[in-house]
């Protein structure tokens, strides 16, 4: 579901912490590249999301839309994306799993929208190790991630350092790749209900899926591995 880099492994301080049983959270990043399961998916990019989340007994469900758009010189190289999201995030022995269901469009273009089903299951061991597995019940694209590292204080930051490593399998063939990367970041609060962060990672991917040159709004060169960095602020509305 959440496509920032950072917020995705910090949000939770500050969702978790609020006591509203229901609360809007909004969240905005901006990135030098933004890379997802092994490819460059924007340039310079601007992400919004906003969420309506209602925490119960047995878990949270929520809710919203996601948006992605890239911005600056090279824009015209990759396509706008607006994703509309529910999901179900709940405890269970040993961790916490997070069910998600997206539909994808891309407007403006005639890339086809698709239907996207994900899950993740969070360790409480130590490094906290992850799994992420995601299928794309349209265009029949799979995959699935591992993922895990240290977190810290540092003052009144929280910093972590994330290894990750995946594979994704389109449907069509066309993309198949394996891919890993290393994650730094930092996250500290803004007053109760807000949350900054920055964040850097690099990339690397068996498959040419990262932009090396872009001229004329069309990527004429092509690397397999990226760097991007980036800044994320969150805000939660009880």
């Amino acid at each position: 579901m959440l496509k920032l880099n950072l917020l995705a492994a910090s949000a939770c301080v500050f969702v978790t912490e609020s006591l509203a049983e229901t609360r809007v959270i909004g969240e905005a990043a901006i990135s030098s590249g933004l890379h997802d399961r092994g490819e460059q998916i924007g340039p310079l990019t601007l992400e919004t999301e906003l969420l309506l989340e209602t925490t119960g007994a047995h878990g949270t469900l929520y809710g919203g839309l996601y948006r992605l758009t890239p911005i600056g010189a090279d824009q015209a190289a990759f396509a706008d994306e607006t994703d509309y999201v529910i999901g179900y995030q709940f405890d269970i022995q040993g961790g916490s799993m997070d069910l998600t269901a997206s539909w994808l469009t891309y407007p403006g273009t005639e890339d086809e929208e698709s239907l996207e089903l994900a899950a993740s299951f969070t360790s409480d061991l130590p490094y906290s190790p992850a799994l992420a597995v995601f299928h794309d019940a349209t265009l029949g694209d799979f995959g699935a991630e591992v993922s895990a590292g240290p977190s810290w204080k540092s003052g009144a930051w929280d910093a972590y350092v994330l290894a990750r490593a995946g594979f994704v399998d389109a449907g069509d063939e066309s993309g198949d790749r394996s891919h890993a990367g290393l994650e730094l970041g930092a996250a500290r609060p803004l007053g109760q209900q807000a949350e900054i962060g920055l964040y850097a990672r690099y990339d690397i991917s068996d498959a040419d899926s990262f932009a090396r040159e872009i001229n004329q709004g069309v990527v004429t060169e092509f690397a397999s591995s990226g760097l991007a960095v980036g800044a994320v602020i969150g805000v939660v509305i009880p």
